[in-house]
């Protein structure tokens, strides 16, 4: 007698049909490990649609993520419709460990899958992450490729080992609160005059990874997604084969500034305009009773000594407060800006 086959088993069977190779044509690699270019790579014309709707998931793994429920790639490859790419790593800061050959994935992707985040990163804050900063790559792409309109899905796979007791429960609101925080600072770095919103380039979603089902779950969630996107990735891509556009956006992201750690420079220029505040109100008071008695025709004793008195206090605490901003570029420029 055959026995039914278990349900942990049919979803590994299930899985591997996302994960690992299971198109008729073998897996094509566009960057290699070192972050070269394979400028030979040539897709299967039948791989994504004409019309550049491709339907296409970017799975962005974690090589930082021990024994996640998504095997970490080293290599940006296209397997079927699904274009896996590594995230950034917080130790290395040129190439793929940038994060650049997740963002240029994201980028042209119908929906993107942030998979080997766990509980740790997001009840710490994914801004001091990997995670974060393979975000912020993801973010300084699509808005220097102008990809807002219809927005794709973006799930963050958050993993918790299969049998563990959670002490908290999953705050889905909190960490797209987080997700939005860190679009905002790059956005602010990318842009000069920044109007654009994360839900104008991606819909999140956060699910609970604690199986190999529920992998197969969220990538299930995420072909459906693609396959329905309205988004037309022509905008980006326009007559172009994907993998042209892929590597000019590979290549704009390889010489662009580094905008994958934007929350110390946020930080900061919030920091610079809060410690400008702070000396205008302190100085206020004191320039209004200098106005108010000039209005009235009387003069100011000791004028120039007090004014000057003042005005080396006011530096004096705003310098104070802004030191750190002045290392950081972008950061010093908004700090001599508002002084």
């Amino acid at each position: 007698m055959t026995m039914p086959r278990s349900k942990g088993a049919l979803a590994l069977l299930l899985l591997s049909s996302f994960l690992s190779s299971s198109s008729t044509h073998a897996a094509t690699t566009l960057v290699d490990s070192t972050g070269s270019l394979n400028k030979a790579s040539t897709l299967p014309p039948t791989t994504f649609k004409e019309d550049g709707s491709s339907g296409v998931v970017a799975l962005l793994t974690s090589p930082g993520t021990t024994g996640s429920f998504f095997p970490p790639v080293t290599t940006v490859i296209v397997d079927g419709s699904i274009l896996k790419a590594p995230g950034a790593s917080l130790e290395e800061s040129t190439g793929l460990a940038r994060g650049i050959g997740a963002a240029a994935a994201g980028t042209l992707a119908d929906a993107v899958v942030l998979g080997g985040v766990t509980m740790g990163d997001v009840e710490g804050g994914l801004a001091g992450t990997r995670h974060g900063r393979t975000l912020a790559e993801l973010f300084s792409s699509v808005l220097q490729s102008k990809k807002s309109g219809s927005a794709s899905t973006l799930i963050v796979a958050v993993e918790e080992a299969s049998g563990a007791s959670s002490s908290s429960s999953l705050d889905a609101d909190s960490i797209k609160e987080n997700i939005e925080e860190i679009f905002d600072g790059v956005a602010a770095l990318v842009l000069p005059k920044n109007e654009e919103e994360l839900s104008g380039y991606f819909n999140v979603e956060v699910a609970l990874v604690k199986s190999s089902e529920d992998v197969t779950k969220v990538m299930d969630q995420a072909a459906k997604a693609a396959a329905t996107s309205t988004k037309s990735s022509s905008s980006v891509m326009g007559s172009k084969p994907f993998s042209t556009a892929f590597s000019e956006i590979y290549s704009t992201l390889s010489s662009s500034p580094d905008y994958a750690d934007p929350t110390p420079v946020a930080e900061a220029i919030l920091a610079c305009n809060d410690a400008y505040s702070r000396a205008f109100g302190m100085s206020r008071a004191k320039i209004a009773s200098w106005k108010h008695r000039a209005s009235r025709g009387l003069l100011v004793d000791k004028f120039g000594m007090n004014a000057d008195s003042l005005l080396q206090r006011t530096l004096d605490l705003f310098d104070r407060d802004t030191m750190a901003a002045a290392g950081l570029p972008s950061a010093g420029g908004e700090r001599l800006g508002v002084c």
